[in-house]
């Protein structure tokens, strides 16, 4: 069976997917990894990709490259989204990774982004025919698709990523109740434009994608170590995400790192992610999220390798 590779590069997460395609013509998951690189650190104030953050994402993109090869000849597919997508040096970011590695990177645009994360997102979960929005909370952007099942309908791509968001507001860990209600302030004026730009929709189904949701859903259930078996297709009350949001207000950073099921490098990062869920299902009016582990690197590798895998 031919293998295929697909590589998301976030603006704090750098995942990798391998999958191959059975005589059946189903795709299924070779291998899997990811790593917090921290890409768009200083994006909102610099404007530019970070050099130590830049080095760290090209030695996590070779050794991604080296799990590749353990298969033979695996294509993969490169693809940058927010945070190197507003970078001034992105071109230099994008000619490294060339040159030192062979790799070429596409650097797609959010309209892009969301079509391929409704892809992997409707992978493994039931496509049903009722008004839903979709939504994935990156590190510099999030983006949200209204859709009745696969049928894309709008979409609204947003700068509302946690590590922008945490480092405009949060500076305190206990946090402090006046920058979280800064925060949420600024998040409930965001979504109510992003509502009115998907025609005041109000979904029977809201599907939330990556880290901070995924996060949420294993705390909730202590699922450690993190199976996405596990995790796809939870639902998450608002309660429960309500409770688990004022646990972690109320900590240090050094008792977030004790917790074994929030992933090192979340630690900061999972109270502004934790605000644009929150305030995403006060503004479309939803007291339950359906959790989807799959999304846009599923999306990125059924997309582009759907046809040769056809012909393999």
């Amino acid at each position: 069976m031919k293998r295929f590779a697909s590589v998301d590069i976030g603006s704090n997460t750098i995942r990798l997917l391998i999958m191959e395609r059975d005589a059946e013509g189903a795709f299924r998951e070779v291998e899997s990894e990811r790593a917090i690189t921290r890409l768009g650190e200083g994006i909102h104030s610099e404007k530019r990709l970070l050099p130590h953050r830049i080095d760290l994402a090209v030695n996590t993109l070779r050794g991604f490259q080296e799990r590749c090869r353990k298969y033979g000849e695996v294509p993969m597919k490169l693809v940058a989204t927010s945070a190197v997508r507003d970078a001034a040096n992105r071109d230099d970011f994008v000619r490294r990774v060339e040159d030192e590695l062979g790799l070429h990177i596409d650097v797609i645009p959010w309209e892009e982004e969301a079509r391929l994360t409704l892809a992997g997102v409707f992978w493994k979960l039931p496509a049903e025919d009722r008004p839903m929005v979709t939504f994935d909370i990156g590190g510099g952007s999030t983006e949200f698709i209204a859709s009745r099942g696969r049928k894309v309908e709008a979409v609204a791509g947003t700068r509302l990523g946690v590590v922008r968001l945490t480092e405009r507001f949060i500076t305190r860990h206990p946090v402090d109740a006046d920058e979280y209600r800064q925060l949420r302030a600024f998040l409930s004026g965001e979504l109510a434009d992003v509502k009115s730009r998907l025609g005041g929709l109000r979904p029977e189904v809201l599907i939330g994608t990556a880290g901070t949701v995924t996060t949420l859903a294993a705390m909730r259930d202590d699922i450690f170590p993190y199976d996405p078996e596990k995790v796809h297709g939870l639902a998450l009350p608002r309660a429960d995400i309500e409770r688990l949001n004022d646990g972690l207000k109320a900590q240090s950073i050094a008792e977030r790192l004790q917790i074994r099921t929030l992933e090192e490098g979340r630690e900061d990062l999972i109270i502004a992610g934790t605000a644009i869920l929150l305030e995403t299902m006060q503004a479309f009016g939803c007291d339950v999220l359906t959790v989807s582990e799959y999304s846009l690197r599923e999306g990125i590798l059924i997309d582009a390798f759907g046809d040769r895998a056809e012909s393999a």
